[in-house]
């Protein structure tokens, strides 16, 4: 993926909606990309369902995570 691919990075999580595609990054690691499937309303707490062995991770405030929010991709 390029970084022309990006859209937006925010630290505030509570701007996020369910259902938005992220690429996840925490304490200098990235993630890799992943679904919105909740979030507490303040943003504290965001669960992001990963693909793979990994599939549902709950992040909390303290994790100081980094949501790149991607754009929506085509129906195929």
């Amino acid at each position: 993926m390029s970084t022309d691919e990006l859209t937006e990075t925010t630290t505030d999580a509570s701007a996020l909606l369910r259902g938005q595609e992220v690429r996840v990054h925490t304490r200098g690691h990235d993630l890799g990309t992943g679904v919105v499937d909740d979030l507490t309303e303040d943003g504290s707490i965001v669960w992001v369902v990963f693909g793979g062995a990994e599939p549902r991770r709950m992040f909390l405030e303290e994790d100081a995570a980094r949501y790149t929010v991607l754009p929506p991709t085509s129906v195929r």
